[in-house]
């Protein structure tokens, strides 16, 4: 009884070491960061042209439709 307790504990450290020392996807969380604040920094940059530019398109949509915005 006592070798299954001492082979499980081993293999739940081992588990457990491989686990905290895994670093698969780091760098593609970090890179989805990344790209997150790009595009949140042009989008304060260029807000206005982008607020005039959905404000037209929902114009003219709404034109369209004959739905008076």
């Amino acid at each position: 009884m006592d070798r299954k307790m001492i082979s499980l504990q081993v293999r739940a450290e081992s588990w457990l070491k491989r686990f905290l020392e895994k670093e698969d996807g780091d760098t593609n969380f970090v890179s989805i960061i990344v790209i997150i604040v790009i595009i949140l920094a042009i989008a304060g940059i260029f807000r206005d042209q982008l607020t005039k530019a959905v404000r037209g398109v929902m114009d003219n949509l709404l034109g369209f439709l004959g739905v008076d915005g």
